[in-house]
């Protein structure tokens, strides 16, 4: 499997609001790479950031379907798997997407799940790669 294709494909899917299908295609490269990283240097090891990345992916998929509980759970863990990997990994600006992820859940958690369909679409988040890589 070439992770650079796919990883491109799965940063397009993201920033055309095709979460789920990002997610599918990057936790193909996630199961590649091992899964869940064990120990060590995480830089060492991309499986985590593919993991960040997918969970960023999953949680807006909760946020644009109304999922309060699902949102909040899964985009709380991204920051866990991708701080390791700031300012930028494979070209991805980690930095950018890491702070518009916590404007994201921010907003979720002051609309509760009463509210969460008034979530502006605005706050969607884009993937910002360096031009050459992932895109």
């Amino acid at each position: 499997m070439d992770h650079a294709a796919e990883f491109a494909k799965g940063v397009r899917e993201f920033n055309s609001w095709r979460f789920y299908d990002c997610h599918e295609t990057l936790e193909d490269v996630w199961l590649e790479c091992g899964g869940k990283a064990i120990g060590g240097d995480a830089r060492d090891d991309l499986a985590n950031f593919y993991q960040g990345v997918i969970k960023a992916a999953a949680g807006m998929h909760h946020v644009l379907r109304d999922n309060h509980g699902g949102a909040v759970k899964v985009l709380g863990d991204v920051p866990r798997l991708l701080d390791a990997y700031r300012p930028r990994t494979l070209g991805l600006d980690v930095d950018r997407l890491l702070a518009d992820l916590e404007r994201v859940l921010a907003e979720v958690r002051r609309l509760g799940p009463e509210r969460i369909g008034e979530f502006d679409r605005e706050l969607v988040p884009s993937l910002v790669v360096e031009s050459g890589e992932g895109s």
